[in-house]
């Protein structure tokens, strides 16, 4: 009796074991996989996630400011031009020291054309980075940033860039190996490993489009603020497994799919946040034959008065997202407050204007010697998932009812997603922004002619002025305004339409603590997490 109690007993907690999460170990999942571990090729918020497990930079991003990091300290010479950072003693998770060489030669490789990263626009702050990255010098030592020695870092910016050293905490900024890169090649960081790991975390296993498990770094300089043991990040595409795994305590956290928000709003389950994300329509506007609605603005901004914010968002995401009447998100900083607060702006209402929303469909129709607005079909590619089917719905039902148009939907993987917008193989495409950083600059910056991020084919000298004044201008309130202007600008020309504010709705076990969901950064910071008993 007494041996099948003690049997009985072991079977139990074997199999709470595997039934629950939480002691040393966290376990959540992310819809999408990430395409690889390279931090200069990071480019969407899963990769971002992880690249902050992984990799400590200069200066680590802590509920959106810059703290210490492999920078100990740093000095801004009195023209606001020049950093020097001092780097602590820190190691590779293979034992070798992490040098201010490390820094010198991950940055001058996210700037090099030939790794194509998408996010060297970020380092365009840097003196002769910009040049170098676009090609028009072939000299890596123009760029402005030299390891002096092991232990210091020189980074020369082209003006006062306040915000910068917050930068430097993005994921693109991470420290890379030059003998591994040079050794793996279009391997480097693909798999686990095949790069090293410097952060709090080493990724252990990765299965790819199933689950990555990670292992504190017995190497990283402040393990000691690390709880954790274990981190397993399980690849669920549909949010509503999700959603049933972690009732069932299989996972520790779990986002809240908006089709579902009011119900679990109701039961006072669910935290409510802003993660940063503001969204748009945003329209492949070069020059097509074919499809000459495109490239007129009239038509553009009749979309975007013809749009029922407040319905949409009601009826797509269960009034969990809000509606957007601007482009830049209204709760970053501004001068002395928010942005939206010392610059409020309602381009488009939350409700539809039908009296403008018709007065530029009449003045595009005229223009393009079109008169049957039936004849005009516009294709939006969309995410392949029960939220984005939801919206593009409602958008569809909005505007053929309204304009007259044909409304395409047209739903694909977000890995088709992404390599179709960039190669401009789109009409409309549903994207986004999350912050790098507390600044307007943020959002404003990935629409000039020459950001990596603009794929639309818009660019306007007036825009790309207002931005490149911003950037010189060390007078915050005279800046703030440049940048004001800019939005308006670029509303005006309307390249993109605003569509909502994300919010996220997410549930998270009692006894988890420290996690971090900022408005800037990583979209969920687990480095701090550890568990109650």
């Amino acid at each position: 009796m007494f041996k099948k109690m003690w049997l009985a007993l072991i079977m139990l907690l074997i199999l709470t074991g595997i039934a629950s999460a939480g002691g040393n170990k966290l376990i959540f999942s992310q819809e999408a996989e990430i395409p690889a571990l390279d931090p200069q090729k990071s480019n969407s918020s899963p990769s971002f996630v992880v690249g902050n497990a992984v990799f400590e930079n200069l200066v680590r991003t802590v509920e959106g400011k810059p703290t210490p990091g492999v920078a100990k300290s740093w000095k801004i010479s009195p023209d606001g031009k020049t950093i020097t950072l001092s780097l602590r003693d820190s190691k590779w998770s293979d034992g070798k020291p992490v040098t201010a060489n490390d820094f010198e030669y991950a940055i001058k490789r996210l700037l090099d054309p030939n790794t194509a990263a998408e996010y060297a626009f970020a380092a365009y702050y840097i003196t002769g980075a910009k040049d170098y990255n676009l090609g028009k010098t072939k000299n890596a030592d123009k760029v402005g940033v030299k390891a002096t020695d092991a232990k210091t870092l020189v980074i020369t910016l082209e003006n006062p860039t306040p915000y910068f050293l917050g930068y430097l905490g993005y994921n693109c900024f991470a420290p890379a190996r030059k003998d591994l890169v040079d050794k793996y090649k279009d391997k480097y960081a693909t798999t686990a490993d095949t790069v090293v790991y410097n952060g709090p975390f080493i990724l252990k296993e990765w299965k790819h489009e199933q689950r990555k498990l990670f292992t504190k770094n017995p190497m990283y300089w402040n393990k000691n603020a690390v709880k954790l043991d274990e981190v397993e990040i399980l690849q669920i595409s549909d949010t509503n497994t999700a959603l049933s795994m972690f009732e069932n305590g299989e996972l520790d956290f779990v986002d809240v799919p908006a089709n579902l928000f009011q119900q679990y709003s109701k039961q006072g389950k669910v935290k409510v946040f802003y993660n940063g994300a503001t969204d748009w329509m945003k329209f492949n506007i070069r020059p097509n034959k074919e499809k000459p609605w495109l490239s007129n603005k009239n038509f553009r901004k009749a979309i975007g008065y013809a749009i029922d914010r407040d319905a949409y968002c009601k009826l797509a995401t269960k009034g969990l997202y809000v509606p957007s009447e601007r482009f830049v998100l209204p709760l970053v900083m501004g001068v002395n407050k928010k942005y939206g607060e010392e610059y409020p702006l309602k381009f488009y209402p939350a409700k539809a204007d039908m009296a403008k929303a018709k007065k530029y469909m009449a003045a595009a129709l005229k223009e393009m010697n079109i008169k049957d607005p039936g004849s005009i079909t516009l294709e939006y590619l969309i995410q392949d998932m029960e939220e984005c089917r939801l919206m593009s719905e409602v958008l569809q039902q909005q505007l053929e009812s309204t304009l007259g148009i044909k409304f395409k939907i047209r739903l694909v993987t977000r890995k088709q997603r992404s390599e179709m917008e960039h190669k401009h193989q789109y009409d409309v495409v549903y994207h986004g922004w999350m912050p790098d950083y507390d600044d307007p600059m943020t959002y404003l910056e990935t629409w000039t002619k020459a950001s990596s991020q603009n794929n639309s084919g818009y660019g306007s000298p007036v825009y790309d002025k207002l931005i490149d004044g911003a950037h010189v201008e060390k007078d915050a309130t005279k800046r703030m305004g440049m940048m004001f202007k800019a939005e308006k600008t670029i509303l005006e020309d309307a390249p993109l339409i605003p569509l909502h504010v994300r919010r996220k709705a997410w549930m998270a076990s009692p006894n988890m603590k420290g996690m971090s969901r900022p408005l800037v950064g990583a979209e969920y910071d687990f480095v701090r997490v550890s568990f109650t008993k």
